[in-house]
């Protein structure tokens, strides 16, 4: 538990002595304060439907937040193998006294806690908007539950990609289309016919699986799930840094 300990806390650092980090993470604040002023205007208008409430909005409810998931892990993760391949740190890395499964659980929490800490950062919003309404809290909680649970299948795919090449252009551009994958998975029920292979994608959708937190509300299968396929991406992951040929590469 120490080697982990210290290999994520050497990983957090590698993310925030980078100045890409200050940028994707400036850029993502200024975008999430501005989608989060813009539904406080629309809510406010008295042509819309008082029982709706900020978190379902700012939690999947617009394009913006998920296309702000699909960007930030990706740029998140793309360092995490690939730069140490590109350096030929990994070679050093891989050679003190650590298994397989340590250096990648390290670079998962490293680049996850980051994405946590961004979307963290988004409470600030929530709280201005309690100083001049009254605010259900319970979705709110459930909200940033659902993000960071989404994030970590997004940042263990991101991760799993970096470790496929030493270039972060590639390791971004692959694990962003992966990651638009599993969101695409959703969409094939429309062209399913048979009711049971239907429910088989529908069970297999990310988007479907995130609107429990969305309303409040925290499922476990949603949460079996998340966590299902992030582990066997960090499983593949882990393999893929065990093979003898990648080693050599």
């Amino acid at each position: 538990m120490s080697n982990l300990l210290a290999l994520t806390g050497r990983e957090w650092k590698a993310v925030w002595y980078s100045p890409i980090a200050y940028v994707v993470g400036a850029s993502f604040l200024l975008l999430q304060g501005w989608v989060f002023w813009l539904l406080v205007v629309v809510l406010n208008d008295p042509r819309v439907d008082p029982t709706w409430r900020m978190s379902q909005f700012f939690f999947g409810g617009t394009f913006f937040y998920w296309l702000s998931c699909l960007m930030l892990a990706p740029l998140l993760t793309m360092r995490t193998f690939s730069e140490e391949k590109r350096t030929g740190t990994i070679e050093v890395l891989l050679s003190a006294p650590v298994s397989d499964w340590q250096v990648a659980a390290s670079k998962f929490l490293g680049a996850w806690l980051s994405y946590c800490a961004l979307w963290g950062t988004t409470l600030v919003f929530f709280l201005i908007l309690r100083l001049h309404t009254a605010l259900d809290w319970g979705p709110v909680v459930s909200g940033y539950v659902g993000t960071w649970l989404l994030g970590a299948v997004l940042v263990s795919v991101g991760t799993l990609s970096s470790s496929l090449t030493r270039n972060q252009v590639i390791a971004a551009v692959v694990g962003f289309v992966l990651m638009l994958l599993l969101f695409s998975v959703g969409f094939l029920d429309a062209f399913v016919a048979d009711q049971e292979a239907r429910r088989t994608v529908e069970y297999l959708s990310l988007l479907d699986h995130f609107r429990d937190f969305a309303r409040g509300v925290i499922d476990t299968r949603p949460v079996v799930f998340y966590l299902s396929v992030t582990a066997a991406a960090l499983f593949l992951t882990i393999r893929t840094i065990a093979h003898p040929r990648w080693r050599a590469s």
